[in-house]
């Protein structure tokens, strides 16, 4: 039987210089760069996610 595939969708995203040496940099420290970035997304996802929800508007009708 196959494994289980967790993560199906791919984002392609760009990054500067500086932000590639620095992951190159974990990567040779034995840090798995794909799992930080899911982590990093994780925590700025939860961390705002009051500001991310939609908020419902409010109507304002003279009668």
């Amino acid at each position: 039987m196959g494994k289980v595939i967790k993560y199906t969708k791919v984002k392609v995203i760009k990054i500067t210089e500086m932000q590639h040496h620095t992951l190159k940099k974990l990567e040779s420290y034995q840090i798995n760069v794909a799992q930080f970035i899911r982590d990093a997304i994780a925590e700025k996802i939860k961390r705002e996610y009051q500001e991310l929800i939609l908020k419902p508007k409010k109507s304002d009708y003279p009668f």
